[in-house]
């Protein structure tokens, strides 16, 4: 499980819990938090997320991003998760989102994850390298 200081706890296990969080609107705040807690400032977080920073400052407001902002910052805390559970910190999960990858065509993880074949591709790369695979 994956608690943040605004008390939000993500499974990452396809749980009806994650998917209500998502329904409802992942607090806006977590960008933020997510930022801080990788080390990485909020603009690469929403662009990650395909999140323009002018809804994200809109939402700040309202206190909830909405589904749709919700269902892709998920997606890139899962991705940080899995890299941070596979490197062992937070700091290499970061850095290693952050480098260039030739699987990627020279791009990094983290300027991958606006779109949905780009977060499949960087998906299965931390699959392969989970599973031991040189890529």
């Amino acid at each position: 499980m994956f608690y943040m200081e605004t008390g939000l706890e993500l499974r990452f296990d396809f749980s009806p819990h994650d998917v209500a969080s998502v329904r409802e609107g992942l607090p806006a705040r977590l960008i933020g938090e997510i930022a801080q807690r990788y080390g990485l400032n909020q603009q690469d977080i929403l662009e990650a997320a395909g999140i323009p920073r002018s809804s994200a400052h809109r939402y700040k407001g309202l206190g909830r991003l909405n589904r749709e902002q919700s269902n892709r910052l998920y997606k890139v805390i899962y991705l940080l998760r899995r890299a941070e559970e596979l490197f062992g910190s937070a700091k290499l999960a970061a850095n290693w989102m952050n480098s260039p990858k030739v699987f990627l065509h020279n791009a990094s993880p983290l300027r991958y994850l606006d779109t949905e074949p780009g977060f499949r591709a960087v998906e299965h790369l931390l699959g392969r390298l989970e599973d031991g695979l040189v890529t």
